[in-house]
């Protein structure tokens, strides 16, 4: 069975008057040079098919509105003289078309999974008319490089995440981010940032106070304002951040059960609503794969597609079948993987990270605690761990080809290189300095993993609700730090008060005076 997703050449915004805006293009597909000029691409300099034929389809394109026309059309190769057989999902939007081209090269894919995809990366992909604006007229180009190199010192300063292996400044990942940001400079639009996050608090106890948001995600919250109002200082638009929460993409995974993920993205949702209405936008995996398409059509795309849940959650319909839709539109093959621990050291070490990281997380969860012996639980993480990468690729394909120009952030620590760069979740003003190993098994501290304490200063901390409590089940790497944080929390005169919202849910710990 072969991915839609590896069909996919480009995506293009085509303007009446003739030039090309191009979205976002797979690796294998390349621009032809030698039509390039200083106007942009001409569409019908890309394509083998006569004026006569093209002109045909456009109309027809138009004659379609509002809903999407499929032909077929050949287009140039960049490398040779010959050309390739293409199928064009195209939209009339007044002024120009937009659209998808998929490679018809064999294997063929099904048609309908084809369709779906193509509806599905033209209805959300929710930046690409914005390529249909002309740059602000007032902002001379000069401009827009000042603006932009001062958003950028401010996200570098507040936001990015710096790891031991950074190539933030050495192999161009500062500039590839700048010129994300000079493009939304340039039309005078918000900065939007995509966050894939929030997902649901972890199911192991000895590292949250419960299932559902909490102080840890209001300083999250309140840390996306700081950044906002520091960019807003010096432009206007400012910035909008947009979590596509990964929580059903691993739920069954990580054992979490599916209502217990629906429940935590609702409160989430609400909790960033009332701190500061209209900053952020929170998506779950189905708002993108299933809304707005029939029973049917969902139901022809996920057959045959079943996933492995070897880890006991209980599932929902509507969260299994947006997963299947995700592996079926966006998947790889389980050979590649394979392959790919074995002989690319980044992704061997995801995999292991994946792995020591379950074994932590699920310790305590009935799947695991029934096993005989660590050598099962450790067999059981790697699989896990294996399982976690496939999602985590598909994700990452989805959430690469649904949203090409914004700025794509992460709470895992990336190298900065680009198209992902790793962030702070919690800024820097809000919390105590503290170490965490939880970076060395590849997570920055996140909300969903830690408790709040508030210290007497008025500073937090993040830590596992263990190292409050002053116990633990013995397992991970850290007994140091858990010597250097009790020795914080355990000051002379000050004592552990847990503070709760109204409905009697706990928020987080307070150091408060006995005195």
């Amino acid at each position: 069975m072969g991915y839609p997703k590896d069909k996919i050449a480009f995506m293009y915004i085509h303007r009446e008057r003739g030039e090309v805006c191009f979205i976002s293009q797979s690796a294998s597909w390349h621009v032809p040079v030698a039509d390039q000029g200083g106007d942009g691409f001409v569409f019908s300099s890309m394509v083998a098919s006569t004026a006569a034929e093209l002109e045909a389809a456009k109309n027809a394109t138009r004659s379609t509105t509002p809903e999407i026309h499929k032909y077929n059309i050949s287009f140039l190769d960049a490398a040779s003289s010959s050309s390739w057989e293409a199928t064009v999902y195209e939209r009339y939007i007044g002024n120009g078309f937009e659209g998808v081209v998929f490679s018809m090269d064999e294997p063929a894919l099904e048609s309908s999974a084809t369709d779906y995809l193509a509806t599905l990366l033209l209805d959300n992909s929710v930046m690409t008319r914005d390529c249909l604006l002309e740059p602000f007229a007032s902002h001379t180009p000069l401009e827009v490089d000042v603006i932009a190199s001062k958003v950028v010192d401010i996200i570098e300063a507040n936001y990015i995440h710096f790891p031991r292996h950074d190539q933030w400044f050495t192999s161009g990942g500062k500039q590839r981010f700048a010129d994300k940001v000079r493009y939304h400079v340039a039309r005078n639009v918000p900065l939007e940032f995509i966050l894939p996050a929030f997902p649901v608090k972890s199911c192991n106890s000895d590292k949250t106070l419960g299932k559902y948001p909490d102080k840890a995600e209001e300083l999250a919250i309140h840390s996306m304002k700081i950044v906002a109002d520091l960019i807003k200082a010096v432009y206007a638009p400012g910035v909008h951040y947009n979590v596509v929460s990964d929580g059903h993409v691993f739920s069954d995974l990580v054992g979490s059960d599916d209502a217990t993920v629906d429940t935590y993205g609702e409160m989430f949702r609400e909790m960033a609503h009332d701190l500061y209405p209209g900053l952020v936008s929170f998506y779950r995996l189905d708002e993108f794969l299933l809304d707005n398409h029939s029973d049917e059509s969902i139901e022809e795309l996920v057959s045959g597609t079943e996933l492995e849940h070897p880890v006991a959650t209980d599932l929902t319909s509507n969260a299994e079948t947006a997963r299947r839709a995700l592996i079926r539109l966006f998947g790889s093959d389980e050979s590649a993987v394979h392959r790919d621990i074995k002989e690319d050291p980044e992704t061997r070490n995801l995999y292991r990270g994946f792995s020591r990281f379950m074994l932590e997380d699920l310790y305590e969860h009935k799947s695991c605690k029934s096993l005989p012996s660590k050598s099962a639980k450790k067999k059981l993480c790697s699989q896990v761990g294996f399982l976690m990468i496939l999602r985590n690729r598909a994700y990452s394909a989805m959430v690469e080809w649904l949203f090409p120009l914004q700025l794509r952030v992460s709470i895992h620590p990336h190298p900065n290189r680009g198209p992902k760069y790793g962030i702070n979740v919690i800024h820097s003003s809000l919390v105590a300095a503290q170490r965490s190993s939880e970076e060395r098994n590849f997570h920055i501290p996140t909300p969903w993993h830690n408790t709040v304490v508030e210290l007497a200063d008025g500073k937090f901390l993040l830590l596992h609700s263990k190292v409050i409590r002053g116990w633990g089940s013995g397992v991970g790497d850290l007994a140091c730090e858990e010597l250097e944080h009790e020795m914080l929390l355990k000051r002379d005169g000050f004592e552990m008060a847990l503070v709760r919202y109204p409905d009697g849910r706990p928020s987080h710990y307070r150091q408060v005076s006995v005195c």
